[in-house]
């Protein structure tokens, strides 16, 4: 997750209020638009989302799977350009139905409050689709996220995998309101959810 509006800093929650990107289904047609917005960021930016490089343009290949996944894709516009970029795929090999969250913003609408929109967005979709549980990969060093996974899902069990923390947290209907997203309060810091990139295990072509 890349930003995060918060209910005890009033400018945060305005600007969450007053002219919000507009969210869609994403799809092939905005292969141009999401690789404009990747090339972008800036290089912590695309290491905490992605944890390895993804060439500046991204490569055709990652844009599918960005845009195509095994679960679901969305992207957020503002004067049609696009500003975030969320998706959901199926873990493969899983016992229950388990399903990847991730999402990432352009630099101009970090902590503003779309990431955690979108995340919600996607989190719906993924319940009504059947997953029985959500994987979160984050960063070690990204202890804001962590403790956002821990203090909504406290018992949840976590793997360290490198520098990474891969968290598996129960899917709950609680989970389909931007609300339950905002577990923490607003700080004035870099906040990136770090998923990995998308695999041909858990991608797969626009139909």
């Amino acid at each position: 997750m890349t930003d995060s509006a918060s209910p005890g800093n009033p400018e945060s929650v305005n600007q969450t209020q007053v002219g919000c990107p507009q969210i869609r289904t994403a799809g092939e047609p905005d292969a141009e638009g999401l690789a404009t917005m990747l090339t972008g960021l800036a290089d912590h930016s695309l290491y905490f989302r992605f944890q390895t490089a993804i060439g500046r343009p991204p490569r055709p290949a990652l844009l599918l799977r960005l845009l195509c996944p095994t679960g679901g894709a969305w992207v957020a516009t503002r004067d049609d350009s696009i500003v975030g970029h969320a998706m959901w795929a199926w873990v493969a090999n899983s016992a229950e139905p388990t399903a990847e969250l991730a999402v990432v913003i352009s630099e101009a609408e970090q902590r503003r409050g779309l990431g955690v929109r979108m995340l919600a967005t996607a989190a719906a979709h993924a319940y009504d689709a059947g997953a029985k549980h959500f994987l979160f990969v984050v960063n070690a060093a990204n202890d804001r996220v962590a403790r956002m996974v821990r203090r909504r899902w406290p018992t949840a069990p976590v793997e360290r995998d490198g520098p990474l923390l891969n968290f598996i947290v129960p899917a709950d209907p609680q989970g389909r309101t931007t609300a339950a997203w905002t577990a923490l309060p607003s700080r004035r810091a870099p906040d990136y959810r770090q998923p990995r990139a998308p695999t041909d295990a858990v991608a797969s072509a626009c139909r």
